[in-house]
């Protein structure tokens, strides 16, 4: 590895060349962690989303700069108009939420907020920083499972496209965050968004894929559809099919048991 003074940080993070050198260097370092978070303010988005991603590797050895990291990317996140940096932005705020619950418990609320009464830009942002929670912990999200379900009943769909995207990240977790939603959920099968339709058929084939509980209702509903757009056909054929492979490998794996079982036995 080059000399320490050999690496010129700044443009290693506007490039991102050198950036796992950055952070072998910033977990035993901390003045260098400390100029990394400085970064965050820089006027060139690369520079910010590089510096953040070396914060976030090393950033749990360092439990007394939660609370301010977590401040500043709040207010990163409303200002940002890279996605790039905003995907970082909320990948930063999902691991906190893992590693610090209670810290980021108390944001939640005023995430979901702004999300409701934003601007375009804000709205999007603050639904990338939800979803990234409700996929790393959702158990933070308890008290808005009103507030998801409202969306997936708003007259906007643009509403009800992002709570799809909600009820995605938490199906990741466990089939039982996917129960509120699922009547719901089967009957926008129906919307009469295009958009809408072609997205709740990839949601629910998600939760297919990932809950043997609740394959066998949806996989009927999908059968029985007779979409007149090819794009949301398109999405069920490729949907049935996705689950049929689920549950070969499902049917495979069961048959390995046994005989792992015998092999051990001989």
């Amino acid at each position: 590895m080059p000399p320490e003074e050999e690496l010129d940080v700044r443009e290693a993070l506007a490039t991102g060349e050198r950036l796992d050198e950055i952070i072998v260097r910033a977990a035993h370092d901390r003045d260098l962690l400390e100029e990394l978070i400085k970064y965050l303010d820089d006027d060139l988005w690369t520079v910010q989303k590089n510096a953040l991603i070396a914060i976030v590797e090393v950033i749990e050895d360092y439990e007394e700069l939660f609370d301010p990291l977590l401040r500043k990317l709040l207010v990163m996140i409303r200002k940002s108009e890279a996605v790039p940096l905003t995907i970082e932005v909320a990948r930063a705020i999902g691991k906190l939420s893992k590693i610090k619950p209670d810290l980021v418990k108390n944001a939640v609320p005023v995430i979901f907020a702004n999300y409701r009464i934003g601007d375009p830009k804000i709205k999007i942002n603050m639904a990338y920083v939800l979803e990234e929670i409700m996929r790393q912990n959702p158990v933070l999200i308890g008290n808005m499972l009103r507030d998801i379900v409202n969306l997936l009943n708003s007259p906007d769909e643009t509403d009800r496209l992002t709570a799809l995207n909600f009820i995605s990240a938490l199906g990741e977790n466990s089939p039982r965050y996917i129960t509120p939603f699922l009547p719901r959920l089967l009957s926008l099968l129906y919307d009469k968004d295009e958009i809408v339709r072609a997205s709740v058929v990839e949601t629910l084939v998600e939760v297919a894929v990932n809950s043997p509980k609740f394959r066998k209702i949806i996989k009927a509903k999908l059968a029985e559809l007779n979409d007149r757009s090819e794009l949301v056909m398109g999405r069920v054929r490729d949907g049935l099919n996705k689950i049929a492979l689920a549950e070969i490998e499902e049917i495979h794996d069961e048959s390995e048991e046994p005989e792992e079982s015998g092999e051990s036995e001989d």
